[in-house]
């Protein structure tokens, strides 16, 4: 039913109690929450389509039903419809090139489509504090968490990025175990990382399926610079405590052994909060050539 119809369906029909009157407002309101949710995420469904198919459009229309049953007028659905709603209103607000556009509608799509998978498989949304107004800013974590994605997407050159860090922003709110100071550490090593760092973080969590080699790597032998690189690459990860190598004795690049490397604690936090295990494995098949023995 459209606006149109269902303002006329409102105003001719007899009220019945309180019932009626609530679905009718309940239904208008939602209307324009819908209306800025969708102004948000509508310039990257062109980013979103070709990554994901034209599959996410029932993603779409299962949060812009806007009617109850939908997952947006669900218990759980209405928090973040709200959310969204408010993070659109203020958007809305600001001026964006159309890339900047393009980028947080991208990642707001993503974030959309992981909180309609999680609600579908019966996740809890967390009941503590973080969907509570702070009394001095009068925001909540979540909101200063949702803000602070779309602020990164904004600026991400690395537009493959844009995925996980939505996937980043909607898991958050289902796992009470990660508090607002880590979320927003999170956020921030996340924005750091290059695309092909989220790479290496999953192929450390599949090492097991690679033959990755057992010998530290000859940095004076390498002659292809990208090869030096993702050395260079996974060091730094060492250095933020995102991987760990049991055969290093001391950080730096030279105690670095592939076979040993694996994530640590920080690593495995970032790993399941973006699911990274959903990065292709012709991805992270191309680092472990590189990482391994030659044949």
């Amino acid at each position: 039913m459209d606006t149109t119809a269902l303002e006329r369906y409102c105003l001719r029909s007899k009220p019945i109690g309180k019932i009626y009157h609530y679905r009718c407002d309940y239904s208008f309101k939602m209307k324009n929450k819908i209306k800025y949710i969708r102004k948000l995420v509508d310039p990257g469904i062109p980013i979103i389509e070709k990554a994901a198919g034209a599959a996410f459009g029932s993603t779409l229309g299962f949060f812009y039903g806007g009617l109850p049953g939908t997952a947006i007028g669900a218990a759980g659905g209405q928090i973040f419809a709200d959310q969204f709603y408010k993070i659109g209103e203020e958007f809305r607000k600001r001026y964006l090139s159309k890339r900047e556009s393009v980028r947080i509608g991208a990642v707001a799509g993503y974030a959309l489509e992981r909180i309609k998978t999680n609600l579908e498989n019966n996740m809890q949304v967390r009941k503590d504090d973080f969907f509570n107004l702070d009394p001095v800013t009068d925001r909540s974590a979540a909101d200063e968490i949702l803000e602070g994605t779309l602020n990164t997407a904004k600026n991400e050159h690395e537009e493959k990025k844009l995925h996980y860090l939505g996937n980043l922003v909607a898991n958050i709110p289902f796992h009470p175990e990660i508090d607002r100071y880590q979320a927003n550490y999170l956020l921030r090593i996340a924005g750091r990382l290059s695309y092909r760092q989220f790479c290496i973080l999953a192929l450390f969590e599949r090492k097991l399926n690679h033959l990755l080699s057992m010998n530290n790597p000859d940095l004076g032998k390498m002659s292809n610079q990208n090869d030096l690189t993702l050395i260079q690459e996974i060091d730094e990860m060492m250095i933020m405590n995102l991987l760990i190598s049991s055969r290093a004795s001391l950080i730096g690049m030279r105690n670095l052994t592939p076979g040993e490397i694996k994530l640590r604690e920080l690593g495995k936090t970032l790993h399941l909060m973006m699911n990274l295990d959903e990065i292709n494995y012709s991805e992270t098949d191309t680092l472990a050539g590189i990482l391994s023995d030659p044949v």
